[in-house]
């Protein structure tokens, strides 16, 4: 509160009226109490029927998803108890992480300075052109949440990775919309998907993966979410890692060989450790029974030693020791200062070529020796994608597991759409598992098909009772289920009745007639009391009393509209054919029939879209108005002039 302008109202002092006497002088600050209690009461019944940073009218905002370049509509939106006007503004947004789009509500103090068409315009009295009272003004201005704006903030759009969530259309009546959200908790568990919100997968781009989510309508979580039109997510999914140390292969050449890890897929190798030969020539020391040091560490064998036509004996000439050749047993050597040459295998490591998914390829391992791998593996994951009920997907990362991994618990606040099994292969299967509606005429025709079956179960149950008893006591006999009398004999007299499934005794009644004084339904005598009366009556108000609606949009085309297909995978018995012949000798006439036998048949929803070329045809802009972008689903598909 400004100094000098003084206000005392406070709402817990629960004050109806300010009461002026006749022989009191008037405050200022009862002015100002007066206008700040009235703001107060409109503002309570207002925060029942809207929240702050509803839409009222209009105020729609448009992001390209490749700049970020954002343009905030010109509306009306509810803020601080007042249904306020804003302007159209243009903003430029991060198109990475989540962005929250708003007004700032920038409130100051104008007074006669500012605006001296606030001077007192009463000509001819004492007060002409003089001060008076200041305003109060309140502004709402489009921005950026943490954009370095000043005034308080209201957040009203939400923004995740270029792609504007979807927003519940105006009025939004919160009041209500608690209630009906509470109401479809307790009734139906608040969370399904009503219509649409397939999930499928798409080719991946630069490294993150691509899913197409169609256009739908859902309930999360009691609230009410409708996405008027598909929309491109990308994920980028960072598997969980297993390291795995020294893993043993055999060589079987020493060409290059292909080399499958055990655990796939591979994320990347740390080392990879072969054992090679090699020959080198080696100066002998200068005194006798000298160690000569090999060229190459980790020498695990020497194959051979010669020197001219001659060659030495290991373990009787020399043996190896700390990667040199020890020349101190008792066996002959070559002179001092001579030059031999030594054969000889140790183990180095390599950089291994044509790395994929499951292996890589290696040169120069010695045959039948062993190959050390140490490297990372990929494990499998199911993650989900889920909807909140501002309509935002939100990804949930499951347990990783190289069997049977986990898929991730959704919270009451998510509802999930699909669940993606990450193979991190090119197979990464995606099942649409979110909770639907049935409609009714779906559970009807299960209920009907329930009812068929139990009967068919119990003629089949009666069939084999009888197909299992004595051939001599089955002759002349018929099964009767009882359920109902269409087996029995309608000839003769039945005398007893079928009552669940069970023959009993009947039950007979004789009905009273109705006497002829009463010629129409009567009641007992009674006395009107009221019990519950209703004296007062509702009102009305108008939703939209602006009767403001959308310009009428641009036309647009596509051929085709609706992409319909169908993937047929079908097993068929083999045809039976059957030929009866009539007559007998010659053959007289002849008829076939060929019947197909359908074994089994399943569906599913496909995994992944196909693609097809699209014609587009675009109508109704206004003259002179310039097109300055087309975008499908998020590619630029602008026409060339």
């Amino acid at each position: 509160m400004i100094e000098q302008y003084y206000n005392r109202f406070n709402p817990a002092d629960n004050y109806e009226q300010v009461l002026f006497r006749s022989d009191r002088v008037l405050q200022s600050a009862e002015l100002n109490e007066i206008q700040s209690a009235t703001v107060a009461r409109l503002q309570g019944i207002g925060d029942a029927l809207f929240k702050d940073g509803d839409i009222v009218r209009d105020a729609r905002v448009r992001v390209d998803p490749d700049s970020g370049e954002t343009i905030c509509e010109a509306g009306a939106v509810y803020l601080r108890g007042s249904v306020r006007a804003v302007a159209s503004s243009k903003l430029t947004i991060p198109v990475i992480g989540n962005v929250s789009i708003g007004l700032y509500l920038k409130e100051s103090v104008v007074t006669e300075l500012e605006a001296p068409a606030l001077r007192n315009p009463a000509s001819g009295t004492r007060g002409y052109q003089e001060p008076g009272a200041a305003r109060q003004k309140l502004v709402p201005v489009w921005g950026v949440e943490n954009d370095g704006r000043t005034g308080d903030f209201y957040p009203i759009y939400q923004v995740e990775n270029g792609v504007l969530r979807a927003k519940e259309a105006p009025p939004n009546l919160d009041g209500v919309t608690q209630a009906l959200a509470r109401y479809d908790r307790d009734s139906s568990g608040g969370s399904y998907v009503v219509s649409g919100l397939n999930v499928a997968a798409a080719a991946d781009v630069s490294g993150s993966q691509v899913y197409t989510v169609s256009e739908g309508r859902a309930r999360v979580n009691g609230f009410g979410v409708a996405l008027p039109t598909s929309r491109r997510v990308l994920h980028n999914a960072t598997p969980d890692l297993r390291n795995i140390g020294d893993e043993s292969h055999i060589s079987a050449t020493v060409a290059a060989q292909r080399v499958d890890v055990n655990r796939v897929p591979l994320a990347s190798i740390a080392s990879v450790s072969i054992l090679r030969e090699k020959t080198a020539s080696v100066v002998h020391g200068s005194f006798t029974n000298a160690k000569d040091l090999l060229p190459d560490t980790s020498v695990s064998k020497i194959v051979s030693v010669t020197l001219g036509g001659t060659t030495y004996a290991a373990g009787t000439d020399y043996k190896l020791s700390s990667d040199m050749v020890d020349w101190s047993l008792p066996g002959t050597e070559p002179s001092p200062g001579t030059t031999y040459q030594v054969t000889y295998q140790y183990r180095t490591t390599i950089t291994p070529t044509a790395i994929d998914d499951t292996g890589f390829t290696v040169t120069g391992a010695v045959a039948s020796s062993e190959i050390f791998v140490s490297y990372s593996q990929k494990l499998p994951r199911i993650d989900r994608l889920c909807v909140n009920a501002d309509g935002g997907l939100v990804w949930l990362k499951g347990v990783a597991a190289e069997i049977n991994p986990l898929p991730p618990a959704v919270p009451d606040t998510l509802l999930a759409l699909a669940s993606v099994q990450q193979t991190w292969q090119a197979m990464r299967p995606v099942s649409n598992d979110g909770v639907r509606v049935v409609p009714m005429q779906d559970i009807a025709n299960i209920n009907a098909r329930m009812d068929y079956l139990s009967s068919m179960i119990a003629q089949q149950v009666l069939k084999t009772d009888a197909a299992n008893r004595d051939t001599s006591l089955k002759k002349g006999m018929f099964v009767d289920p009882f359920l109902n009398d269409d087996l029995r004999d309608q000839g003769v007299a039945q005398t007893a009745a079928i009552v669940g499934g069970k023959l009993t005794l009947p039950v007979t009644s004789v009905p009273n007639q109705v006497g002829s004084d009463v010629q129409k339904p009567a009641t007992l005598n009674f006395t009107l009391a009221p019990v519950l009366s209703q004296l007062m009556r509702t009102g009305e108000m108008l939703i939209n009393p602006y009767s403001a609606f959308d310009p009428i949009p641009a036309d647009v085309t596509l051929v085709p509209a609706i992409d319909r297909w169908t993937e047929v995978d079908t097993t068929w018995s083999s045809p039976l054919t059957t030929r009866i012949i009539n007559g007998s000798g010659n053959l007289q006439s002849t008829s076939v029939s060929t019947s197909n036998n359908l074994l089994s048949s399943t569906s599913q929803a496909a995994e992944k879209l196909r693609q097809l070329q699209i014609k587009f045809t675009l109508a109704g802009f206004g003259p002179n108005e310039v097109l300055s972008s087309v975008t499908f689903d998020g590619i630029n598909v602008t026409p060339t002039p």
